[in-house]
């Protein structure tokens, strides 16, 4: 592929993703949300923190009958997961639109890259961490 055929398939990524941006939101929300819901098959990038959350907040006697405390380590990680899905759709909406305009876009993919990075180390520490934490503790 040459630079025209890379910069029209671009424009094409980049025009769709601005046209079904807030669909992509809302149903990447809705699957995070609606898994995070059912403990079997919850997921997200800091998992092991969450049971790690739910043992200190709910394991002994810190959060015995407060439903809102018991639910906040699901919360935490659901939220940060979702805002770690639009940035990163976002970010690639931006790029694909640059692209397909003829921009440089080497100033625009540092910052992405650069939060990818960081979330990595953080998702190692935190599996490094609390590597064998259950809930109960």
């Amino acid at each position: 592929m040459d630079k025209k055929e890379v910069q029209m398939l671009a424009r094409i990524v980049g025009r769709l993703g601005r046209k079904y941006q807030h669909q992509i939101y809302a149903t990447g929300t809705t699957v995070i949300i609606g898994v995070q819901a059912m403990p079997a098959h919850a997921f997200g990038l800091f998992s092991p923190a969450q049971v790690a959350l739910t043992c200190m907040f709910g394991g002994t006697s810190a959060g015995t009958g407060n439903a809102a405390i018991a639910a906040l380590p699901g919360v935490i990680n659901a939220a940060i997961t979702v805002m770690l899905f639009v940035y990163f759709v976002a970010s690639g909406v931006k790029v694909a639109n640059s692209l397909g305009e003829g921009q440089e876009v080497t100033q625009m993919v540092q910052q992405p890259i650069g939060i990818f990075f960081i979330t990595l180390v953080l998702f190692i520490a935190q599996n490094i961490l609390f590597n064998g934490v259950t809930a109960a503790c």
